[in-house]
């Protein structure tokens, strides 16, 4: 129940956490600029705006700007009417003339404003709080309220079409937008001076003009088609008034006047490029054009790309928590790419999208899948470790257990010295010895090799121990104890394991060796006289493979001195790291090379021998060896 709600609760706490950092306009910002990035790709400027600067040039040549410029002004305006054949159609004067300065300027920028017939001069709404009272409480408070309207001094505003030069900058001091009208406090409607220019420029020349669909603030998004610079054709002021420009460049045409120079601070910074300031002349050609291309975009309502954004958010957690991390990098990246590709699809069908919302949301919804699949695998490993640590634990208690199986001492008899050791593949085997005196006269030796390994082997080599130990303590012929053991584990074996099995019963006062072999390794022996050599018995079937089954037994006398060597095939079948085989002559060759030692010594040599030539090659199999030295009846050792 646990896994079932973690696995709805976190994604859906992940999305949560995600649609509130968006939310919360963290990525406002970020998001702008991505949008400033991808949509601000620039374009051809119109070669009908044209910019006519009061630039360093025109500053240098005519002097600082003051009230004097209203005469200037008036004499650049008479310029552009000399020819009546060759007039612009529409002139705008990106300069605010609030008041009247008590020079011949003011009569005459009128007159020549109004000579020429298609000037906007420029107005500015000034902003500020106003709060509405009734019965001396306050019942309405608007931060954003107009409470002063700038317009021209009355000669002028009476021959000339006003156009407000509002301009509002973003939260991150970038201009993105145009206002496309104020309301004046008597109410008046005025619309923007790039708006009233493209207006007058239309329908002169016999085309409607479109108001520009606007958000509930009036405002609208500028798709900008030149950089700082790119409208500039070098025309200033001084240059007009010197007759530098020919009538053809502005006829029928927008001629935008206003400060091009630094030094007059009218400049914006844009969402064409943000390191370069834009002069206000540069900022109004943009606006028009985009008016005049009717290439404006609407900014997609963000209600309802939040709504869109939270389905999304809340399909991809599900599928990054649920899935493989590399699929989850795979959805990730397509969520990012369709975030992009989708953003731009709209913008060309003029709608302006958050372009970060879909690609922020599906990196960061990833992230957190992966940390919680980090968490999760932390989880598992520490799992792990613990029920590692626990079977180690456990293996720890199986291999003594399996060690009290094994015979601790040796018989303190003058007729024999025996020696015997197991080393484990695991940290529990399936192989088994044993030796035990049956009566005062009979010495039972066992070595045997259960199927498999690890602990199943380790409990079936216990039972066929404890079986054979049992029987044999009533019984002294190999063959009988084997089949009996063999007709009692077949009755029990749902896993069908078998062990195979050599076991000699020693008449010590005769040095009678009968032994039988159940499917065993060949044992090695050493007379007296002689040399070790594989003794070749007679295989039987292995005990617990079959019911039925009768086991044969032989003899063996053993002279004083005569050593017996058993061993499981994990001596033989010894691997190195080029998948050789230790084999039977290189252990009857350890043998020799110690053969007059005593068992304990035989057997280290070997085992020495085996771990030089397996080197660092690991060990697959158990291995297992006895080996005994008969003395004689009540001898003792030289």
């Amino acid at each position: 129940m646990k896994t079932k709600l973690r696995k709805i609760l976190y994604p859906l706490l992940a999305a949560i956490a995600v649609l509130a950092l968006v939310g919360s306009g963290a990525l406002h910002r970020l998001d702008r600029w991505v949008q400033d990035w991808m949509y601000q790709q620039g374009g051809v400027p119109s070669p009908d705006i044209v910019l006519i600067g009061i630039d360093e040039e025109t500053l240098a040549e005519l002097g600082p700007y003051g009230p004097g410029y209203r005469s200037i002004m008036a004499y650049a305006l008479e310029k552009l009417a000399q020819d009546p054949e060759k007039r612009p159609a529409a002139v705008a004067i990106d300069v605010l003339y609030e008041g009247e300065s008590g020079t011949a300027g003011d009569a005459q920028l009128a007159a020549a404003a109004e000579k020429l017939g298609c000037v906007v001069t420029a107005s500015m709404a000034e902003y500020g709080e106003v709060i509405t009272w009734e019965d001396g409480h306050a019942v309405e408070r608007n931060a954003a309220a107009v409470v002063n309207y700038v317009e021209p001094y009355d000669a002028l505003r009476s021959v000339t079409v006003q156009g407000h030069i509002n301009a509002m900058n973003d939260m991150d001091g970038i201009l993105r937008h145009a206002l496309l009208y104020v309301t004046a406090p008597d109410g008046k409607q005025v619309l923007s001076m790039a708006a009233t220019a493209a207006k007058t420029y239309l329908e002169k020349n016999g085309q409607a003009f479109t108001l520009p669909p606007v958000n509930d603030a009036g405002h609208y998004y500028v798709s900008f088609t030149g950089k700082p610079g790119d409208f500039d054709d070098g025309f200033s002021v001084y240059s007009l008034l010197m007759g530098k420009i020919p009538p053809d460049a502005w006829k029928n045409k927008i001629v935008l006047i206003g400060p091009y120079a630094t030094t007059l601070q009218d400049y914006y910074f844009t969402a064409a490029n943000k390191a370069e300031p834009m002069f206000g002349v540069e900022y109004q050609a943009n606006v028009i054009q985009s008016l005049l291309d009717r290439s404006l975009k609407e900014e997609a309502d963000s209600t309802t790309q939040f709504l869109i954004l939270a389905v999304v958010c809340l399909v991809a957690a599900f599928a990054f928590f649920r899935s493989r991390t590399w699929i989850g990098a795979i959805i990730c990246a397509a969520l990012a790419g369709f975030g992009f590709l989708g953003s731009w699809m709209f913008y060309k069908a003029g709608w302006v999208m958050h372009v970060l919302w879909v690609p922020a949301a599906a990196v960061l919804l990833y992230l957190a899948s992966l940390v919680y699949h980090y968490v999760l695998a932390a989880r598992e490993r520490r799992a792990l470790a613990l029920e590692k640590e626990h079977i180690a634990t456990e293996l720890a208690l199986a291999t003594r257990i399996q060690a009290s199986f094994l015979p601790k001492t040796y018989p303190d008899r003058k007729e024999f010295n025996l020696f015997a050791s197991m080393t484990p593949a695991k940290e529990v085997g399936g192989d088994l010895y044993d030796f035990f005196l049956i009566d005062d006269d009979h010495l039972c030796l066992v070595i045997g090799d259960v199927s498999g390994k690890g602990v199943p082997a380790s409990l079936f080599m216990m039972l066929a121990a404890a079986l054979i130990h049992h029987v044999a303590m009533r019984e002294t012929s190999p063959a009988k104890i084997l089949s009996e053991v063999n007709a009692e584990i077949c009755t029990r074996n749902p896993e069908e394991m078998f062990v195979t099995v050599w076991l000699g019963v020693l008449q010590l006062s005769t040095g009678i060796l009968t032994a039988a072999n159940a499917g065993h390794e060949y044992p090695a022996v050493r007379h007296a006289d002689g040399h070790f050599e594989l003794y070749k018995d007679k295989h039987g079937f292995v005990v617990g493979g079959m019911q039925g089954i009768r086991y044969r037994e032989y003899t063996l006398p053993l002279e004083p001195g005569a050593r017996v060597f058993v061993y499981t095939d994990g001596v033989a079948e010894a691997t190195n790291s080029s998948t050789e085989l230790f084999g039977t002559d290189r252990m009857i060759e350890a043998l020799r090379n110690s053969e007059n030692g005593t068992p304990e010594e035989l057997l280290d040599s070997v085992s020495r021998a085996v771990k030089d030539f397996v080197g660092k090659a690991p060990q697959f199999d158990d291995l297992t060896m006895l080996c005994l030295e008969y003395r004689g009846p009540g001898k003792e050792a030289e």
